[in-house]
């Protein structure tokens, strides 16, 4: 009992000490987004008119004009940036104890969980952008959500045969209420029980439409149906059907490849912009890979590592109908899809280190790989926060400052 106790503490412990040495210095930074200060002057707005901030309510099954935590951090810190930031930092710390938990409850081996973990908390694969801004809150409460509720429902299906009633079953019907209010968040969570049901059928020994995933679908039917009876649809704005195609592969070789279009290729090293230049062909060879990892990953891996290849997909799908400018895309989606990543970079590394195991020297060599990204990931850091800075102390971010707190005070 005490080793099962000793050794997630030490994880989370060690988890802690990642996220506090790679993003330390966002908590310098101030407000630079438009994005938060759009929100922030929609708060201010709320506070002078006397309207509670609680008000920011989010529409079943539609997301919300403002997030809601978000207005709830607005009154207690007002136009103070570090607690934001700070807030953010903690729940990511949160999400990667979670991610741990998750992982080695299907892959029953705490070695692959906490070194998958560690690189989710390094951002390995999503490179920390909606950690860097004050709304990032919002994806970091529907990746708890989603974490959370796919662990307890593991939980379920293991500790309690799967039924619908006990404490882990209160715990993500509860957690899946909440995500009825999230864009996208019911999807996920929707697709991670059917695919656990699918992938580890035989281990449960209950049919794929078991009684939870049914009362689910149903509670779906009922949100939608409310959704529709008050008329309160959500808007649509920049949803393009016909961008899921290209969005999809694009998004998870952005994960693998990190480099687009973006402000930073401007002042960015000519190594830099030589690779860039090439990206067309390195993004198809990337993209090829990708593809036939997952088929090889389906046909011969296990359960867990198939649970995992289909999570990647699944936490793109929700956002791979919005539509970008050419050649970007939202680096912050790929927030929960780097959970996936981190798990097959893990186990594909200690199976290469198992197998040179007989070289003293050489069975390091699997490890070049890790290493290499979080190097890549702590520079993208690095260089987005230093950019953030500029864009904070920028006359334009500063006039918008002052106009919000002159509306907040007046």
């Amino acid at each position: 009992m005490r080793h099962r106790i000793l050794v997630p503490a030490l994880v989370a412990v060690g988890l802690a000490l990642a996220v506090a040495a790679i993003f330390a210095p966002v908590l310098d930074t101030g407000f630079w987004s438009p994005e938060d200060l759009r929100d922030l002057a929609t708060a201010a707005a709320a506070h002078s008119s006397g309207k509670p901030l609680l008000a920011f309510q989010p529409a079943l099954t539609g997301g919300y004009p403002t997030n809601p935590v978000f207005g709830l951090e607005f009154h207690f810190f007002q136009l103070n940036p570090r607690p934001y930031f700070a807030t953010n930092l903690l729940v990511h710390w949160i999400n990667a104890v979670l991610a741990y938990l998750l992982i080695n409850v299907l892959l029953h081996d705490r070695r692959s969980a906490g070194l998958a973990a560690g690189l989710f908390a390094l951002s390995v694969g999503s490179y920390g952008k909606n950690l860097m801004v004050a709304v990032g809150i919002s994806s970091l409460i529907y990746a708890m959500t989603v974490l959370a509720g796919t662990l307890l429902y593991v939980l379920n299906e293991k500790r309690n045969a799967g039924r619908p009633l006990g404490l882990y079953a209160l715990g993500f019907y509860t957690l899946f209420a909440g995500s009825l209010f999230m864009h996208g968040g019911t999807f996920s969570l929707l697709a991670c029980f059917a695919f656990y049901n699918l992938f580890f059928r035989a281990e449960r020994g209950r049919r794929v439409l078991h009684v939870n995933l049914l009362v689910c679908l149903a509670l779906v039917v009922v949100a939608y149906a409310w959704r529709f009876a008050t008329g309160s649809s959500p808007t649509n704005a920049g949803v393009d059907a016909g961008a899921f195609l290209r969005n999809v592969p694009g998004y998870l070789t952005l994960m693998v490849f990190p480099l687009h279009q973006s402000q930073l290729l401007d002042t960015a090293p000519p190594l830099v912009r030589a690779v860039y230049a090439v990206a067309p062909v390195i993004r198809i060879f990337v993209g090829l890979s990708i593809l036939s990892y997952s088929l090889f990953g389906f046909v011969f891996g296990s359960r867990a590592l198939r649970f995992y290849i289909a999570w990647m997909y699944i936490m793109i799908v929700p956002f791979a109908f919005l539509r970008y400018p050419a050649d970007w895309l939202n680096l912050r989606f790929l927030y929960l899809v780097s959970v996936g990543f981190c798990v097959l970079m893990t186990t594909g590394t200690l199976y290469v280190f198992k197998l040179l195991s007989h070289h003293r020297t050489r069975r390091w060599l699997p490890f070049v790989i890790p290493a290499g990204y979080v190097v890549l990931t702590a520079a993208l850091i690095h260089t987005l926060d230093l950019k953030n800075e500029q864009l904070s102390d920028a006359p334009a971010t500063r006039e918008r400052q002052a106009l919000i707190a002159a509306l907040l005070e007046s």
